[in-house]
Order: C-alpha cells, then structure tokens, then sequence
C-alpha cells in the first residue's frame, strides 16, 4: 500500500522540521561551548590530609574571548576533577592561577557553600596565590593530572573557624542565642 499523494507534502514537511530542529540542536552545542576543553585532575592535601568539599577554581591569566571560570570541587579522598560546561569535562587551553576556598556546606537542603572558609582566606585570592610555587598552571591540548596541592591550616586559622562555625551552630549574631 503506497501513501496517498495528499500525504506526501505533509511527510516532507516532517522530513524538513526534523532537519531543521537536528542543525538547531548542532550550532547551540557549538554556542554553548566555545572553547575546546581539555581533562583536569588532581588533589588537594590540607596539613598532609585529603579535604573534603574544597573548591579549586582556575583563574586565566589572560583575555579570552567569551570568558569562563572552570572549577571542581573535591570529593571525599581530596580528588576532584575541574569542570567548564558539563561536569568533569575539563578546562579550555590556556595558563591558570589557581585559587582554593573550604567552606561547609550550607542553607536549608545544604547545598550552599557560605560558611567560614576554613583555610582563613589564604589561598582564596589571585593576587595571593599567583607567587606560590605550583598555583600557576598550564593547560595544553591533553589531559592533565596536577601534582597534589599542599595546603596547610595555621592553628590559629583552625581556631577562628571552628569559633565562627560555633558561632553560626547557635543561631549566628542575629539569632541571640550565642550570648
């Protein structure tokens, strides 16, 4: 049984909307991602231990066009893997000042990172971190595993933030319940 001739207009309109919507879907990934990236791995040690929930976000050292900040977060053995657009896929090439922030986890349903910083701030800003040996990175055209970053927490680093979460656990400054 052959199609109908008043059939065949409306299959050729569904051919060319299926076509048209497949090269839609193609140039919006190019849009979304413009820059090719590259696998980015690592450690990150806080006084010779893996930390947990830290944040390491790659600063680029020069102009790019359409500029992004690609960042990981660690898991549970200090690893993390640095993600641009999609989760775990990379950085896009070029050289990076690399910053840290370790913050517990916050908000209602905790998936906030505003607290204290646990590492006092030191290593959260370019302009601190940029002369440390191993914070300037360079990311090139093939997967790169970072030796592991050596953090370290000062005592008295430790003791401001633990104060602060106390702080915070009895209903913060506002909250009357910490005098």
């Amino acid at each position: 049984m052959h199609p109908s001739p008043a059939s065949r207009p409306a299959r050729l309109v569904v051919v060319f909307a299926v076509a048209a919507a497949s090269a839609a879907l193609a140039s919006c990934g190019d849009s979304r991602t413009p820059h090719k990236v590259y696998p980015v791995k690592g450690k990150i040690l806080v006084n010779g231990h893996p930390a947990a929930e830290c944040q390491i976000i790659l600063h680029r050292t020069d102009a790019l066009e359409n500029p992004v900040t690609p960042q990981g977060r660690t898991n549970e053995n200090g690893e993390f893997e640095v993600t641009t657009y999609y989760a775990n896929d990379g950085a896009p090439e070029g050289e990076y000042v690399v910053t840290f922030e370790w913050r517990d986890r916050s908000g209602v349903a905790k998936q906030d990172f505003d607290g204290p910083d646990q590492l006092g701030g030191v290593y959260a800003k370019v302009e601190q971190t940029k002369e440390l040996p191993g914070f300037v990175i360079k990311v090139e055209r093939k997967p790169l595993e970072l030796p592991p970053f050596e953090l370290k927490q000062s005592a008295e680093v430790k003791r401001k933030y633990e104060d602060a979460k106390k702080r915070t656990s009895l209903g913060g400054p506002l909250g009357g319940s910490d005098r």
